[in-house]
């Protein structure tokens, strides 16, 4: 071999050595809830082989975008793409005569953990994800479940101790490498333990694979009469008429998403130079594995002068939280929070905690903003983004984590970390631009510093009803 072919095969070599280490992935911010909900169908219909999709919540007949989103799924798996969906068993509020319909369209359906009275500690541990995976290789994840309030689309208004409100939240998109590893995570979800098909009840007998009805019977001795075969029949023709009725009206009002899509995302994805996807393997909290471990990592590696700007909709610290973002604090790091006020919030047994405990963190150093809303327009918006933003070193992360111990010990949690000056700045702005609008910040003694009340707009009754909850919320503040 001479020397001209020895150089050749060196630098082959050292190519294929670095090509696992040169990331190609790109990313966009998606923080409106019309590029949101868009992103979601680019996406569905663009797939060619697999939809992989994971939520928390999602919600039911009477919610327009979780209707269309079936309708979009149904028409998807009829192309002969793979459907698979998974939501939490507890957390969603899918008709079963709905999910036989989807099932018998080819959509698979499974839930994590459903209610098993031999695992009673099961119960309380949740799916947290939110992923919405095409083909391995795009991603959305981040703070969005599923129903009108994450898309816009939720009126305002009250029933009984009940507000509907819009959510502010934010997702990633994300194209390469990051998403073929979030889809393994799913994968792994999927195959594993904790999740089960889910359980349709008394349609489980119409929807075996092949479309051969299995022989419905009530018990060993006696079959189930043919008029309780028709009701069920009729259950899931009326399941499929209400999506078919949801499609028609889909392709001529789309409302929040445009039909043809306008949008480019290959304009709009920019490329970072690293990123970490990051979750709780196979959905257990393993020691110095999950999800809060890593991001306690990250701000423990703040060097002094550092700015860390965090978004989370409920702010309870546990023990570590507070050790970790003390000693960042003591370093010299400014961390500033965005969070819920007792006005815009969505959980009061939180809200409860963070409340009782709000002059202990600013005692500790953090900053703090609650969000307040305009002038005149208090209570509208609830925040439920989950945003971190390291400002000099240029780092930006997007995911499910909340600063609270039901995500650092219980929940399965999901978030994507970027190192990117642009894209961190560009997050950043979104954070600040919100605050900007919408925020108040918090002075040493737990009072708005612009003169506004403690609870800023928040009517007499929901301060009663807050402080009804101050008992359990201390009781269970560890599950929270």
């Amino acid at each position: 071999m001479n020397r001209l072919s020895k150089r050749l095969l060196a630098h082959a070599v050292l190519l294929m050595v670095a090509l696992p280490l040169a990331r190609a992935d790109r990313v966009c911010l998606l923080s409106g809830p019309v590029d949101a909900a868009q992103s979601r169908y680019d996406l569905a219909i663009k797939a060619q082989r697999e939809l992989n999709i994971s939520y928390f919540y999602v919600g039911g007949e009477e919610d327009v975008i979780t209707m269309r989103g079936f309708a979009l799924l149904r028409e998807t798996a009829r192309r002969g793409v793979k459907v698979r969906l998974l939501v939490d068993a507890l957390f969603h509020r899918i008709p079963k005569s709905l999910c036989a319909h989807l099932i018998r369209e080819g959509v698979e359906i499974r839930v994590f953990h459903p209610f098993d009275p031999l695992k009673p500690f099961r119960f309380n541990r949740r799916l947290h994800d939110k992923l919405f995976i095409a083909d391995g290789n795009l991603l959305i994840a981040g703070g969005r479940n599923i129903d009108d309030s994450y898309f816009g689309l939720s009126r305002f208004g009250k029933e009984g101790d009940t507000a509907y409100r819009n959510r502010i939240d934010r997702d990633l998109l994300v194209e390469g490498e990051t998403a073929a590893e979030a889809n393994a995570h799913f994968m792994t979800l999927w195959n594993g333990s904790k999740v089960k098909p889910i359980r349709v009840g008394k349609y489980c007998g119409l929807i075996r694979p092949g479309g051969v009805p299995r022989p419905l019977t009530a018990s060993r001795r006696r079959p189930v009469p043919a008029v309780h075969r028709a009701v069920l029949r009729r259950d899931i023709d009326a399941a499929k008429a209400s999506l078919d009725r949801t499609w028609a009206e889909f392709q001529s009002q789309p409302k929040v998403v445009q039909l043809p899509s306008r949008i480019d995302w290959n304009q709009r994805l920019r490329p970072v130079d690293e990123i970490r996807f990051l979750a709780d393997p196979g959905g257990r909290k393993t020691r110095g594995q999950h999800t809060g471990h890593h991001i306690a990592a990250l701000v423990n590696r703040a060097e002094p002068g550092e700015t860390i700007w965090i978004e989370s909709p409920y702010l309870i610290l546990t023990k570590k939280a507070r050790a970790v973002l003390g000693d960042a604090i003591r370093r010299g790091v400014r961390v500033i929070i965005f969070t819920n006020s007792l006005d815009s919030t969505d959980n009061l047994l939180v809200q409860t905690v963070y409340q009782r405990e709000k002059e202990d963190y600013l005692a500790l150093g953090l900053e703090i903003i609650e969000l307040a809303g305009e002038p005149g327009r208090e209570g509208i918006e609830t925040l439920h983004a989950k945003s971190m933003v390291l400002e000099r070193a240029g780092i930006g992360m997007v995911g499910s984590f909340n600063i609270d111990p039901r995500s650092a010990r219980l929940n399965t949690e999901v978030a994507i970390e970027y190192h990117s000056e642009a894209m961190a700045a560009e997050l950043l702005r979104s954070i600040q631009e919100r605050i900007k609008k919408k925020g108040v910040r918090i002075g040493p003694d737990g009072m708005p510093v612009d003169g506004r009340p403690r609870y800023l707009g928040a009517s007499q009754k929901k301060v009663r009803r807050m402080k009804w909850r101050t008992l359990p919320a201390l009781i269970f503040k560890g599950w929270l």
